[in-house]
């Protein structure tokens, strides 16, 4: 019976053991490789829809009239944002820059992949007098013909805006496009 047991071959019990505990180590690691994978995936994914929505709100700003959003702004001086609530109260505020109130609050407040985003559209009145008082002539005579902004995108799950994305851009005249 001795010879028998001398000449099995296979594994020992703390071999065994040792092989699953390397193999749940390298399987943890790996699982949580992937799982940051994911969440910056997702995280780039959410950060691209904001860019598109605040694309699309610069893109939709730039189609209304020039003049009327010009002399909004250039009216308004304390005041440099334009958003609307999502219930629609204060886009009525806006009737005279915009065709339909119903157009511009559903750009400034869309709803994505079951996520309700707000959208600010800050007019950048810094930039636009300097650009007027610039040392070039480019500079000055392009001017009049562009409008600088922000346009400001968060979800509303973030309150505090941690996670908010910035676009800038001009809101360009008819005259030059």
């Amino acid at each position: 019976m001795k010879d028998r047991l001398k000449q099995e071959q296979g594994f020992t019990l703390i071999e065994v053991l040792a092989a699953i505990i390397i193999l749940s180590i390298v399987s943890l690691v790996l699982t949580s490789y992937f799982t940051n994978a994911m969440s910056y995936a997702k995280a780039n994914q959410n950060k691209t829809i904001m860019v598109n929505l605040a694309r699309n709100a610069l893109f939709y700003a730039e189609k209304q009239d020039f003049d009327k959003w010009k002399a909004y702004f250039a009216k308004i001086e304390n005041n440099n944002t334009l958003e609307c609530s999502a219930t629609g109260t204060s886009c009525t505020t806006y009737n005279n820059m915009v065709d339909d109130t119903k157009v511009l609050e559903a750009v400034l407040n869309p709803y994505i992949n079951k996520i309700q985003y707000h959208i600010q559209i800050v007019y950048q009145r810094k930039t636009h007098n300097d650009m007027s008082a610039s040392k070039t002539d480019f500079d000055k005579d392009i001017s009049p013909y562009l409008l600088p902004v922000e346009v400001i995108v968060w979800s509303s799950n973030d309150t505090a805006r941690a996670k908010q994305t910035v676009v800038e851009g001009y809101i360009t005249d008819e005259k030059i496009r």
